[in-house]
């Protein structure tokens, strides 16, 4: 794919865009805040805090796409970063050469491989940079920003990057940093499924849940659940990750679909998927991941949470 923005160096007069103010956009858009940094989100409450800080605001997108030399964009799927660049008022045809896109939702590499084609035609450069780590570290400046590009262009924009986050990778060609992304929640929804799935069994032999996190988290079986999970949000009482269920089904579906396109058997995951399934009949595809816990506690009888 031809490269052609990687040739301009950004810098900090560079005029940044930032479409999708959502939870997590927010978070890592605020790590740019800066009187060069533009935003938009249709909800005029998300973009309070930006205005506050000092930065200009898009009346559309379309504002952002004639105006900024980075355009980076946080939205739920691929399927609505497509509408965004090429649905009707689609930002794409306001877009010029030498501007690059930087796509940080949770999508499809598929779809991504496939918009950088297009707009490579038109001049403009696309990497996909996914994050993870919550909303949290990317409040913290610690979240994981996995980019997929060419190299020249992840190293022009990694200036940029690093205003939201010391923890940056290159993970390979464009489409690389969402599949990486996907694999990553899959084996986040296995960990946490084991994890809940194991807690509950302690609680039932007679261990103070708390207890057994704590000693879980200082063994071999730790993972993302028994360090942040667990301890901040369920044990805690707080049941609020700030990630839905259907979010995770998305990502974890992803990386399902993509072995399933390579015919590689994947039982752990499947399992995986089907308890996230059955939380999700029981409480609702919108319903954070923290009630994941519910379903367990349901299941095993097992109190996890705070009485």
């Amino acid at each position: 794919m031809k490269l052609n923005a990687a040739k301009t160096p950004l810098n900090e007069n560079s005029k940044l865009g930032f479409i999708g103010l959502g939870n997590m956009g927010a978070a890592l858009a605020m790590r740019l805040l800066a009187p060069n940094l533009m935003v938009f989100d249709p909800n005029p409450v998300h973009i309070a805090p930006f205005i506050d800080g000092g930065a200009m605001v898009g009346a559309d997108a379309t504002m952002i796409a004639e105006e900024c030399d980075v355009i980076f964009a946080c939205l739920p799927t691929s399927a609505v970063t497509e509408s965004v660049l090429y649905g009707d008022g689609g930002i794409a045809s306001r877009m010029k050469p030498g501007q690059v896109f930087v796509d940080m939702t949770s999508g499809d590499p598929a779809i991504s491989r496939d918009q950088a084609a297009r707009l490579a035609a038109a001049g403009i450069d696309f990497v996909d940079a996914p994050v993870s780590g919550g909303p949290r570290g990317a409040r913290e400046g610690v979240i994981a920003i996995i980019v997929g590009g060419d190299r020249a262009l992840y190293d022009n924009l990694l200036p940029l990057l690093q205003r939201i986050s010391c923890n940056i990778f290159h993970a390979g060609p464009v489409g690389a940093g969402h599949a990486l992304k996907a694999g990553n929640n899959l084996l986040n929804l296995i960990c946490r499924m084991a994890s809940f799935e194991v807690v509950s069994l302690l609680v039932n032999a007679g261990v103070d849940p708390d207890r057994a996190v704590d000693i879980l988290q200082k063994s071999s079986g730790r993972n993302y659940a028994t360090e942040i999970t667990l301890p901040d949000n369920i044990l805690s009482g707080k049941m609020h990750q700030g990630f839905s269920m259907e979010l995770m089904r998305k990502d974890a579906g992803l990386a399902l679909g993509m072995a399933a396109a390579m015919a590689q058997d994947m039982p752990l995951g499947v399992s995986a998927f089907r308890a996230l399934q059955e939380a999700i009949d029981s409480h609702g595809a919108d319903a954070d991941m923290s009630f994941v816990a519910l379903s367990f506690e349901a299941k095993t009888g097992a109190r996890i949470r705070p009485k």
